[in-house]
């Protein structure tokens, strides 16, 4: 979360007289900070976010020195500049006009819209300074009120014992009456980049592009994840997000788990834990999975004690260990296909690619190294337990 270009317009506009001629669409792009700028070849200070404030003074020195005074010089400044800002991520421009811009072209007009880039004027009466000092206090103030929200969420999962629910009075996340947790893999050729870095190209890159509100959620980086918190059941937001994370150069590969939903903070731990579970178990053709769409899973994900499940699974199937790596891999996945498929050996044989006659051994020796009878419901039953855990816990170890 951070302040949008859409808040301080809206907050500002009558007292310095502002008016935003193009990339009205854009007005949702969040404000980094204020940068001011006459010089084209300092932009490359810009590192995403910034809303760019101009007077074109630069032009004036050009036409004196070229001794032309027409309007090419306004163009070219112009175009080179918001062409230059719209690359770098910058949230938008406000050209100071009445000196040397007299007013912007049509032709930049134009432009800002085709790329989406909000342009404002400012007339020339108004000083400068006033306006970069005013935005600068709000977007220190904003920033400041979600670096408490983020770590008051962080405790609320990680350190229960060192949150408090006042920590969210006057927040969008007071009285809420849902919580949800999304999880995002943080991309492995990102992990020895500085973590305020790629905070940054969330913040002002990413999250922009999702078109979310800023106060719909919070998010913050974890070790190798990036936890998105709502106060709110999150399955429309994660459609959003999902779409972007699918044309987003980092994300495009990476999975999204979503939890369920609860009705209060102490029950957010948990619900991370089934955001993390859901993520575990995307499937690898998967970018996006529901832990509500999980099954029998969500009943194996709460057990706690991994203990247990280990147990489980070696009373049941763990006499197969007798058999080498790959063998035993062969065995299980014929065995659970059999139980999908309700006992069809052709069927399982066609879907494992292997003859019939192979099925049939392979069962045969399963029922005899484990002394089972198949027919048997409970043992089925019991069977398919075992094979969940086995699943499960080797998505947790991956």
């Amino acid at each position: 979360m951070a302040i949008q270009i859409q808040t301080l317009f809206s907050a500002t506009q009558s007292t310095y007289r502002l008016k935003c001629i193009a990339g009205q669409n854009a007005l949702h792009n969040y404000v980094s900070w204020m940068y001011y700028t006459e010089d084209l070849s300092t932009l490359d200070f810009i590192r995403g976010g910034e809303l760019v404030l101009t007077t074109g003074m630069s032009i004036g020195r050009k036409e004196d020195n070229l001794g032309k005074k027409d309007n090419s010089y306004v163009n070219e400044y112009l175009r080179e500049l918001v062409t230059k800002l719209a690359e770098l991520k910058a949230s938008g421009l406000i050209v100071n006009v009445g000196k040397y811009i007299p007013d912007i072209p049509g032709e930049i007009v134009d432009l800002c819209n085709k790329i989406n880039f909000p342009i404002f004027t400012l007339p020339w009466e108004i000083h400068t300074i006033d306006i970069m000092q005013d935005y600068g206090n709000r977007i220190v103030n904003e920033r400041e009120k979600v670096y408490k929200l983020e770590q008051s969420l962080k405790d609320a999962i990680f350190n229960p014992q060192e949150f408090n629910i006042v920590q969210l009075e006057n927040t969008a996340f007071e009285n809420a009456r849902k919580y949800s947790v999304l999880l995002l893999e943080f991309p492995e050729e990102l992990a020895t980049k500085d973590e305020a870095e790629f905070y940054r190209y969330m913040q002002y890159s990413f999250n922009n592009k999702t078109g979310l509100a800023p106060n719909d959620y919070c998010f913050f980086i974890y070790k190798n994840h990036i936890i998105f918190i709502f106060h709110d059941d999150c399955r429309k937001a994660a459609g959003k997000i999902e779409a972007v994370a699918r044309k987003d150069e980092y994300f495009k590969n990476m999975k999204i788990g979503i939890s369920s939903s609860c009705s209060a903070t102490y029950e957010l731990p948990k619900e991370y834990e089934h955001a993390f579970l859901a993520l575990k178990l995307c499937d690898e053709n998967q970018l996006f999975c529901d832990y509500e769409d999980l099954g029998f899973f969500q009943i194996l994900g709460d057990v706690k004690e991994r203990k247990t499940l280990e147990k489980i699974y070696n009373q049941v199937l763990g006499a197969l260990n007798i058999f080498s790596e790959d063998k035993l891999h062969d065995y299980l996945n014929t065995l659970k296909l059999y139980l999908n498929f309700s006992g069809r050996v052709q069927k399982t044989a066609d879907v494992n690619y292997t003859h019939r006659n192979t099925v049939n051994y392979r069962i045969k020796r399963i029922c005899e190294v484990l002394d089972i009878d198949l027919s048997n419901g409970h043992t089925r039953f019991m069977i398919q337990v075992a094979l969940y855990i086995k699943e499960l816990l080797e998505k947790l170890d991956s």
